[in-house]
């Protein structure tokens, strides 16, 4: 594999208020000849011990960055820290995962556990 994950993605903290911003931080190593971008999503998002799925639309910033040839590099993804529509506060559970933009390929992937609250 030309791309893969050496730690992370994970948050820089476990808990946030709305508006807050957190980053999602990761290492990924690229070996290919060429550079090659990666894009974090979150996926399999849940909410209770029931497990209903929840829609909700994470924008990251970048939605993508490039790991040049033959290196490594740390990544760092932020959002601003929001509740999906009529919630004081809610515990984000899912997957964070990052994978190759031109084919969606998995590079990483971690749990996801972000507790946010209203100011």
């Amino acid at each position: 594999m030309a791309l893969r994950a050496t730690s992370g993605p994970a948050p820089d903290r476990t808990s946030a208020k709305v508006g807050e911003r957190v980053e999602f931080r990761a290492k990924v190593e690229n070996t290919a000849t060429a550079e090659e971008s990666v894009a974090l999503f979150v996926e399999e998002l849940k909410e209770g011990a029931l497990g209903k799925p929840v829609a909700f639309a994470f924008t990251l910033d970048p939605p993508a960055q490039a790991v040049p040839a033959k290196s490594r590099r740390a990544l760092a993804f932020a959002w601003t820290a929001a509740l999906p529509e009529g919630k004081p506060a809610f515990t984000f559970r899912g997957r964070l995962v990052l994978r190759r933009t031109n084919d969606g390929a998995l590079v990483g992937s971690e749990p996801l556990n972000l507790y946010v609250s209203s100011a």
